[in-house]
């Protein structure tokens, strides 16, 4: 299965807290897809769980690197844009 890479920006003003991750966290879950989320440089991590979202400590105005493992490139892309969105605060 191919990955289709994408990066998001922490835009909350209070960064990556419990909220954002649990939605992005559900969004993966349903989606039955693989995601990976991280810093850029950093090794990513499985989006599957809210207590290694928040281990990331991002920060506002952080960009993160996210990967999807799917072989539809749009429904990966809306994945990474709903994680966007969340990511607004």
């Amino acid at each position: 299965m191919p990955t289709i890479k994408g990066s998001v920006t922490v835009l909350d003003p209070i960064g990556l807290h419990a909220r954002p991750a649990g939605q992005i966290v559900k969004l993966v879950k349903d989606s039955g897809l693989e995601v990976r989320m991280g810093k850029p440089g950093e090794d990513l991590v499985k989006a599957n769980s809210p207590l290694r979202m928040m281990a990331m400590k991002a920060k506002t105005g952080e960009e993160l690197a996210v990967e999807v493992d799917a072989d539809d490139d749009a429904t990966a892309q809306a994945i990474i844009s709903q994680i966007q969105d969340f990511l607004k605060g």
